[in-house]
């Protein structure tokens, strides 16, 4: 049952505080660290101008990959997975459990699904009335269905998926990079106005915070980090981590595992010059990916025209295309 208006507004409201609060923090530490710091703490203007260079580098990536991965919408299932009028109403009349699995098997054998339920039923989701994609689940929060999805990130408001995922990995990895900065270059300057060698108790307020507050989310954006390129590499999401995903033969953890280096190119794509710009690089179009058992057994090391090697091995995708993957610089 819907939730009235009011409600609706509300439950908006609360699922904005949390953004909320990141961007004050982060308004905060760079007021800290370009006023407090900078400009008032440090005498040498070389340091000054070089910690400044640092900073603002950082801080340009972060704030664009956060906002890129904060403003990407999810993506959907296209309308070729949606039911039909004559098709939805012909499952609506089915009252038995079978008599539905078997119409939606007969509408899926036109599609590039293979994952299933537990029980070896093709996925439905009653909610958007679609046949579920490979991969693709649906968000209660966003109320939709969303490819290739990982997880609903309250932090940042939005669901991350196969539209925004490469975004959320660079907004990790330069949020890493900017309170480490932050940490290395002041914490020498923490340490002496504790030791009493500078004296301004506003100043002695904001460095002390400025650091542990840098160094709390640092470590904690470490662990995440690391675990999002653990996932990476091994071609999981966070729900497919959590819940084995299901095929007409049984569960298979490592279902879309084609590789360490293809993993990362259908995230990343092919193009050196794009993997660390928080720009759209993704292999693919969400709705399907190779499976493990379907990569080819050759897999071989070529010579490009620039003299460099390059992997290049065949995968064979769910619609039976042949796609090759090789690193391009």
């Amino acid at each position: 049952m819907p939730l009235p208006a009011c409600l609706r507004g509300c439950a908006r409201l609360l699922y904005c505080i949390p953004v909320t609060i990141i961007i004050m923090v982060v308004m905060w530490s760079y007021y800290a660290y370009v006023v407090h710091f900078c400009w008032i703490l440090l005498t040498c203007a070389t340091q000054r101008v070089v910690f400044l260079c640092l900073f603002h580098m950082c801080f340009g990536m972060f704030s664009w990959s956060f906002w890129k991965t904060l403003s990407t919408p999810p993506s959907s299932p296209s309308v070729e997975f949606q039911l039909s009028s004559s098709d939805s109403l012909l499952y609506e009349q089915e009252h038995g459990g079978m008599e539905k699995s078997q119409i939606l098997l007969e509408i899926s054998q036109k599609l590039p699904v293979h994952t299933r339920t537990a029980a070896r039923a093709i996925r439905f989701c009653h909610h958007c009335q679609l046949i579920k994609p490979d991969r693709c689940h649906h968000c209660s929060v966003c109320q939709m269905c969303v490819l290739k999805m990982d997880h609903h990130c309250p932090w940042l408001n939005n669901c991350i998926g196969f539209s925004n995922y490469k975004f959320f990995m660079l907004f990790l990895l330069y949020s890493l990079l900017y309170c480490l900065l932050i940490v290395t270059t002041v914490t020498p300057t923490f340490i002496q106005l504790w030791l009493g060698k500078l004296f301004d108790s506003c100043v002695k307020l904001h460095v002390l915070f400025l650091t542990l507050v840098s160094g709390m989310f640092a470590v904690t954006l470490c662990f995440l980090l690391f675990f999002h390129i653990w996932l990476l590499t091994s071609n999981k999401t966070t729900l497919e981590w959590l819940s084995v995903p299901f095929f007409a033969d049984g569960p298979a953890s490592e279902a879309f595992d084609v590789g360490v280096q293809a993993n990362f190119l259908q995230v990343f794509g092919k193009k050196k010059s794009l993997w660390p710009l928080p720009v759209s690089s993704s292999q693919g179009d969400g709705h399907s990916f190779p499976l493990r058992w379907q990569m080819s057994s050759h897999s071989h090391s070529v010579m490009n025209g620039n003299g460099h090697y390059a992997m290049e091995g065949s995968v064979v995708s769910p619609e039976g295309v042949s796609v090759t993957v090789a690193l391009d610089d």
